[in-house]
């Protein structure tokens, strides 16, 4: 199973499997349900977006992360494929959304939801959720609200001097831990002959600049030979490698900042 932002062949799906949800649970859509699957297009394009875990190109389940006011952002329409077995796959769109809301500047995530979901509930909570009043659950079916608020895990440093620098290894890789901001971090990569990072992904978008040393990186379907000079930038969630062909340094700028290479 893997988890991929929004892609056409899936648009049906993402209707589907929500309006099953809706009308089997509570009878039928909403203004505001009807709306969201009409205007699918205008929401992306405002920066919202839709993933879904799929498996054999099947999708098993999808969920929705949209901006709303401020640095608010909304965590809606998660539903599921009822035909096949899906353990897991709600979690993980569910936890692709809040990356990508998080990612993009939000501070704050809410979902409007209804008491008698009790699964949907376990997984808000999993995450970190609290539950919060409200006077107007604006669907005549919500009547639970949750609010996650971001927590900064690490200390922001405008400034790092070269002898300051926080020496870490991080599987099995030695970098050095620069400038820490509320938004992006810089790291300088200390990499020697042999040094691999399989194929993975994360919703950090990864800019780097190569200083030394010679590199084989894949993002996606392309394959780069790097060396000193060259630059690379990989959007958030996008599936990479990187080989290190030849010891050297890169200094590489993620965005958020990484709390794994934090901590």
């Amino acid at each position: 199973m893997k988890v991929i932002p929004f892609e056409e062949k899936y648009r049906q799906d993402f209707i589907a499997f929500n309006t099953d949800w809706i009308v089997s649970n509570f009878g039928c859509l909403e203004e505001h349900d009807i709306e969201t699957f009409e205007k699918i297009d205008e929401q992306i394009a405002a920066g919202a977006m839709i993933f879904f875990a799929v498996e054999n190109d099947t999708a098993l389940a999808t969920c929705m992360a949209t901006p709303m006011e401020g640095t608010t952002w909304e965590i809606c329409k998660l539903g599921s494929n009822k035909k096949i077995p899906h353990k897991g796959a709600g979690s993980a769109v569910f936890e692709a959304a809040m990356e990508w809301a998080l990612c993009h500047g939000a501070e704050r995530l809410f979902i409007l939801s209804n008491s008698k979901l009790k699964p949907a509930l376990h997984i808000y909570e999993k995450y970190g959720f609290q539950e919060i009043k409200l006077d107007n659950y604006e669907y005549t079916r919500g009547d639970i609200a949750f609010e996650y608020k971001k927590e900064t895990a690490w200390d922001t440093k405008a400034v790092v001097k070269k002898e300051d620098a926080v020496k870490k290894v991080f599987q099995g890789v030695s970098l050095d831990s620069l400038a820490v901001g509320s938004k992006s971090q810089v790291t300088k990569m200390n990499y020697v002959a042999g040094d691999y990072a399989s194929f993975h992904q994360h919703p950090h978008e990864q800019s780097g600049y190569v200083i030394s040393g010679k590199y084989e990186l894949t993002i996606g379907d392309g394959k780069y030979e790097l060396t000193a000079g060259d630059s690379y930038a990989i959007p958030g969630n996008q599936v990479h490698s990187f080989r290190v062909l030849e010891g050297g340094e890169v200094v590489d700028v993620f965005t958020p900042p990484r709390e794994d290479y934090l901590s």
